[in-house]
């Protein structure tokens, strides 16, 4: 259950969805959070980086990437992060239900930060232990 204070972690595939405007529930959704409620993975930013260096290489893609870092607190990976993403890891595999390696760092922040991941990916999310997920899509 969600609370006023809640903080939101946005996956890649929200992310992109909204740079898309392909859902008007997710973009209403999306325009109604105070900003200060959203937070931003540099390992979310860097996928979304490699969208736009993959591909749409133009000035109005690098905009909205530059748009969403300034506008979501940008997270920072520190040693404490780290630990968590360690032990989520190995947690993880020795119970044979690993998931990839960039969702193991940004389900390590939200559990770390105590945020709730919003990802499209839930099937994958759901197998780390603890973790507020939600699907907006």
């Amino acid at each position: 259950m969600t609370s006023p204070v809640d903080r939101y972690l946005l996956d890649t595939n929200i992310w992109s969805a909204l740079i898309r405007r392909s859902n008007a529930g997710l973009v209403k959704r999306f325009e109604m959070l105070e900003r200060s409620r959203i937070a931003l993975s540099p390992i979310v930013l860097g996928e979304l980086q490699v969208g736009y260096y993959k591909g749409d290489r133009s000035a109005k893609r690098l905009m909205v990437i530059d748009t969403i870092r300034t506008n979501a607190e940008l997270l920072t990976i520190n040693s404490r992060v780290a630990d968590t993403y360690a032990q989520l890891r190995a947690q993880l595999e020795g119970a044979g239900t690993s998931i990839g390696p960039n969702d193991t760092w940004i389900a390590a922040e939200a559990l770390h930060h105590k945020l709730i991941l919003v990802s499209d990916n839930v099937r994958e999310f759901s197998r780390v232990p603890n973790l507020r997920l939600e699907n907006w899509l």
